[in-house]
């Protein structure tokens, strides 16, 4: 019946064991906002938890506040840059500032919903602008998701932390 209505929200619930209610209104969020903001087809591959992530290209996002958060997206050039070109609906052929404004806008839009929905159930965040860093490792002090999504032949990841404090480091 979850799967029929289409209800992201009871999907989540269901279906993962995301740990508590920040992470699971996160993922809620999070595939919400890439449903209805990306071209094409995007599957959830799957989910692991880990302590630490290295990554080639990491975008990220952080709030804080009255709780920490952290999201971001993970992977190769090429893969970032499909995904970068799926969300403008446009080729992107290089990874230069049109794939990077598009990952940045595509992370403030996941990232933008997690926030109105903190501050609707009256936790205060603010929401610091996205960055990019390359080779980067992000520690987590109890640990991140790490959920892997495929667009075809193309994975990429988005990390997330919610109520943990993140280390990013060379």
């Amino acid at each position: 019946q979850v799967i029929r209505q289409g209800d992201v929200d009871k999907m989540v619930e269901t279906f993962l064991d995301m740990g508590n209610d920040y992470y699971k209104a996160q993922m809620q969020c999070m595939l919400k906002s890439l449903g209805s903001s990306m071209s094409g087809d995007i599957e959830l591959d799957h989910i692991d938890y880990e302590r630490e992530y290295r990554g080639q290209f990491i975008g990220c996002q952080v709030m804080d506040g009255d709780i920490d958060v952290f999201l971001g997206v993970a992977g190769n050039s090429k893969e970032l840059l499909r995904l970068a070109s799926a969300y403008a609906q446009e080729e992107l052929e290089e990874f230069d500032e049109d794939a990077y404004d598009a990952l940045c806008e595509l992370i403030n839009i996941m990232n933008g919903a997690y926030a109105t929905r903190l501050c609707n159930e009256d936790i205060d965040v603010t929401l610091h602008p996205p960055v990019f860093y390359r080779n980067t490792e992000v520690t987590a002090d109890n640990g991140l998701y790490v959920v892997t999504f495929a667009m075809g032949d193309n994975l990429f990841k988005i990390l997330m932390a919610a109520d943990d404090k993140i280390r990013l480091s060379a």
